[in-house]
């Protein structure tokens, strides 16, 4: 199933490379021990199927990057994983209009099934993902070193057991949307991209110094005991996403 889209440059990068022995921005992958957060007594920990090492930002090119969480703990647990993507590349809160993003990322039509994972702010037993709109998205904006990202929480609905991996992964792919033009500015030596409403976006608003976009995934458990549901109990233990006075989980 296609989900929220991002951006980023044409099949004319690959000359315009060449020419000025510049490159083109990459995927990164963050580190899984400095994303995890959890409560007493409850570990979990990310899984990442991911190649940073082919993943240039190419128009019309998947970019596999599979995200699992597996319980580590000694006890059930409720998870929920927040996808930061710089807000460059992404159309965001309230519209989430697809059209708009220079990036998409994309999830599995079995990862939205009963049981599975959720895009939605609130607790339902059937419906993982409602389409784009406002209202549909648990979502929320972050600074994170700097760039502005908007960030996406999906919360899976089933509690893991001690030593459980999610059956299915909570992301599945991303790629870069095939109208985004990219052309070399040599004055700047940087590269600027064009999206469909002629905005003029430069690597500082999305890239670190060394031109590289990162999407970052943090992942948080809480116990089970006690709570109705995962969205209780992840609410309970770390806040509400978007909600007044809520910390993201890289400020803690």
């Amino acid at each position: 199933m296609k989900k929220k889209i991002i951006v980023l440059c044409l099949v004319a990068c690959l000359a315009v490379t060449a020419v000025a022995g510049a490159t083109l921005a990459y995927f990164t992958a963050e580190d899984s021990a400095d994303n995890v957060f959890t409560m007493k007594g409850i570990q979990v920990e990310i899984n990442e199927d991911f190649d940073p090492e082919n993943a240039e930002l190419l128009p019309g090119l998947d970019i596999n990057k599979d995200v699992w969480v597996t319980n580590t703990g000694t006890t059930d647990a409720y998870v929920r994983v927040h996808i930061a993507i710089p807000a460059a590349l992404d159309d965001g809160d309230p519209s989430f209009n697809a059209s708009n993003n220079f990036l998409h990322f994309n999830f599995t039509e079995d990862s939205v099934q009963p049981g599975q994972w959720s895009w939605t702010p609130e607790m339902n037993e059937d419906v993982g993902y409602r389409g784009n709109g406002e209202g549909n998205w648990n979502y929320y904006t972050a600074t994170i070193d700097g760039i502005d990202y908007g960030v996406y929480v999906v919360t899976y609905r089933t509690a893991l057991a001690a030593g459980e991996q999610t059956a299915t992964t909570a992301l599945d792919k991303v790629y870069v949307d095939k109208s985004v033009e990219c052309v070399w500015n040599a004055e700047k030596e940087c590269y600027e991209y064009t999206d469909t409403k002629g905005n003029i976006i430069t690597p500082d608003r999305f890239a670190d110094a060394n031109g590289n976009i990162k999407i970052k995934v943090f992942a948080e458990a809480a116990q089970t005991a006690t709570f109705t549901d995962a969205y209780d109990a992840l609410n309970t233990a770390f806040g509400t996403p978007g909600s007044d006075g809520y910390v993201a989980p890289w400020n803690r």
